[in-house]
């Protein structure tokens, strides 16, 4: 009785190994990878300069604060003048002298020319006047060019802005002698901004220049969007990173935003890639596989695979899988090559 008992259990195991078993079959699909990154960084000014005076002095005052915003010939800060001015006078009285002495040359000269004409003057008498009167304008013209050298330094005293600028910082006060290009204050031009992140050197943005990305500020709701323009080839050694700038598109003209934190996102599309459950994935001694069915049998086959990389929820295959391609989900765990499988209802 065992004995038949148990002929009768074999065969039933038989026949059941022989049936299809039903698990979940997954058909293979690529898609691309979106890859969401998250980027800390400030906005700066592209264009940023000092200005300081052409010939220092005493520091009469500082008209503008950090965070100003100047329209060219603004005045930013002025010098004493007294001896600026005094020299300017001075200038102007030479220049007066040099005139004066042109005009008693030429009249000189007409003399002697209309003596001449009369035959009471000789030729060398007029050659003199003429090389007094050639003097005379020489030194008429060197007079003007010292005046016109004095009057700019008269209005070098007063430091303005040569372009529409923010002032960024603050480097001199009233009180302070400066010296010839010293720095007063250091400005930004008010017409472009970039914001500056420094990414780690295993996030490759190099292909994605020109892609637009999304600013969030810090210390408030403002959103804006930039343009990803700039990716350094060289690695800050400290850190790690590289920079990379982004131009703002459309500032807001009413915020100077310069230094104001903000977060980048750039959301990037990877490349394609084939999407599983994690329940798919098996492995052997050489590594990762799946079962791979065979769509005219429904006989399943251990088929090494690729991972691109492990999700939460699944995994990335990059090769050994192609499109249309059937594997065994739910239920691999019970395969063995050769195992009849269908589709669970």
């Amino acid at each position: 009785m065992r004995l038949v008992l148990c002929l009768f259990a074999c065969m039933a195991q038989a026949a059941l190994a022989d049936a299809p078993l039903p698990v979940r079959i997954v058909t293979v699909a690529s898609a691309s990878e979106m890859i969401d990154y998250r980027l800390a960084g400030t906005i700066e000014a592209p264009d940023t300069f000092t200005a300081g005076f052409r010939d220092g002095g005493r520091v009469l005052s500082v008209a503008v604060q950090v965070g100003d915003r100047l329209a060219q010939g603004d005045e930013i800060a002025r010098t004493d003048p007294t001896q600026a001015q005094a020299a300017l006078e001075a200038a102007e009285a030479q220049a007066n002298g040099a005139q004066a002495a042109l005009t008693q040359a030429e009249s000189a000269q007409a003399r002697i020319q209309a003596q001449l004409d009369g035959g009471v003057a000789t030729r060398a008498e007029l050659d003199a006047a003429n090389q007094q009167l050639t003097a005379a304008r020489a030194a008429r013209a060197q007079a003007e060019t010292q005046v016109a050298k004095a009057r700019r330094a008269v209005e070098d005293t007063v430091l303005r802005a040569s372009q529409d600028v923010i002032v960024t910082a603050r480097a001199a006060e009233p009180g302070q002698v400066t010296g010839p290009g010293q720095t007063v204050v250091s400005l930004a031009a008010d017409d472009r901004r970039v914001a500056v992140f420094y990414a780690p050197d295993s996030v490759d943005l190099s292909a994605f220049v020109g892609e637009t990305i999304v600013l969030e500020a810090m210390d408030s709701d403002l959103v804006l969007q930039a343009r990803l323009t700039e990716v350094s080839p060289v690695v800050d050694p400290a850190t790690g990173t590289v920079r990379v700038k982004a131009e703002v598109q459309d500032p807001p003209a009413d915020q100077p935003l310069l230094g104001t934190p903000i977060l980048g996102r750039v959301a990037l599309e990877g490349p394609r890639a084939i999407h599983l459950p994690w329940d798919a994935l098996t492995a052997t001694a050489q590594g990762a596989a799946v079962w791979k069915v065979d769509p005219a049998t429904m006989a399943v086959a251990l088929t090494p695979v690729t991972v691109a990389s492990y999700g939460a929820e699944e995994v990335l295959v990059s090769q050994g899988l192609a499109e249309g391609d059937q594997v065994v989900g739910a239920g691999s765990q019970m395969m063995y090559p050769g195992r009849l499988v269908e589709a669970a209802q």
